[in-house]
């Protein structure tokens, strides 16, 4: 007879339970642990482990008061979180990472029972502050040591790349076969684990180009570290960036900066829309849902509706002057080609009217 063991759920086993989750994700997800955990130590001199026992051991006899208990509880957690100026969105986006937490160890929480017993703070909606192009092109400019920071600053506004994905782009991942340099991002570098393709701007593509002859095809092209923090890197060098140019401005219902990494595919997003619309905008950044009818575009058709895209773009006025003249020759190449074909034509025409009179002449219609 089969012998089917129950393991305790603990915290380290819920670790392992996350293990293949992307790894911003994962870092959330223990974030919230740990800050729940803290909560549960300054509150009831417990860890987060023993507390969820406590409750499910108070199911078993009194159904009504575990419920009572839990959500007290939770509302204690978020006025202790508020306490200590978490802003509204993140304690929801917590809250729901905690859930899982709860959920995996045996506590589980009804979404109208939250909604009724939970309450949080509202949010301050502030007008979100766009990035503008010369502070771009001062943010990379300020990388001027680090080639790949400054190529991945580009490639996150010319593309619409997560910074996550963007730093897991291996060189392999480039497409170099058209007119711009075509990324494949898997879909395990995604949030949505859904794959899709961008392009890179000819202005990133000179910053890759100083340095990609010494990759091999499984180095990264964005990023020199492979450790799993290495998200946390470059936003910290974002930070520091943004204090030596002065750029902190903060948003005051939450303390955040108005200028983060999420600032790049902003920048790219809000272009997009203005020149094909929000569909395309969304479908490109990553966003599920949205102009599905993009994916069956032949790559050639998606290739010009980026470079339709591209000067709006551009950070650097030399380079929207390349696009330019790369637009006037290739309309003077269309020209030339018509006026090639005007000829061919006439020519054409002209043997044909020889043939004709040659005929007339032959059947004495024409003297």
């Amino acid at each position: 007879m089969q012998v089917i063991t129950t393991r305790r759920k603990t915290t380290e086993a819920y670790y392992n339970f996350i293990i293949n989750e992307p790894t911003r994700t994962i870092e959330n997800r223990k974030l919230a642990v740990k800050n729940f955990d803290k909560f549960a130590h300054e509150k009831y001199k417990t860890s987060a482990e023993q507390l969820c026992q406590e409750l499910l051991f108070l199911k078993k006899s009194n159904v009504e008061e575990f419920t009572d208990s839990l959500y007290n509880i939770l509302q204690e957690w978020v006025n202790w979180n508020i306490s200590r100026g978490l802003g509204p969105s993140t304690l929801r986006a917590r809250f729901s990472f905690l859930r899982s937490f709860l959920y995996f160890l045996g506590v589980k929480t009804d979404s109208q029972d939250v909604k009724q017993l939970v309450k949080f703070p509202k949010k301050n909606k502030e007008e979100r502050y766009p990035l503008q192009k010369e502070e771009l092109r001062n943010l990379v400019l300020a990388q001027s040591r680090y080639p790949k920071r400054q190529a991945l600053y580009l490639a996150c506004s010319s593309s619409g790349m997560r910074i996550g994905e963007a730093i897991s782009i291996r060189k392999k991942d480039l497409d170099f076969t058209q007119d711009r340099i075509m990324i494949r991002i898997r879909p395990e570098y995604t949030k949505t684990r859904e794959g899709r393709t961008t392009f890179l701007s000819n202005e990133c593509a000179k910053r890759i180009e100083t340095y990609l002859e010494k990759l091999d095809s499984e180095d990264l092209v964005f990023s020199n570290s492979t450790k799993d923090s290495r998200i946390t890197i470059e936003i910290t060098a974002i930070q520091r960036a943004l204090k030596r140019l002065g750029y902190t401005k903060k948003y005051s219902s939450n303390n955040f900066l108005k200028i983060t990494s999420h600032s790049f595919r902003a920048y790219f997003f809000t272009h997009a829309a203005r020149k094909h619309g929000e569909n395309y905008a969304h479908r490109i950044v990553g966003h599920g849902g949205y102009l599905l009818q993009y994916d069956r575009l032949t790559e050639k058709e998606k290739l010009e509706m980026y470079k339709e895209l591209e000067p709006e773009l551009v950070v650097f006025d030399q380079t929207l002057n390349q696009l330019k003249i790369e637009k006037l020759e290739q309309e003077n190449l269309t020209i030339d080609d018509l006026r090639d074909e005007v000829k061919r034509l006439r020519e054409n025409q002209a043997k044909q009217d020889e043939i004709i009179l040659e005929n007339f002449k032959k059947a004495g219609r024409i003297l």
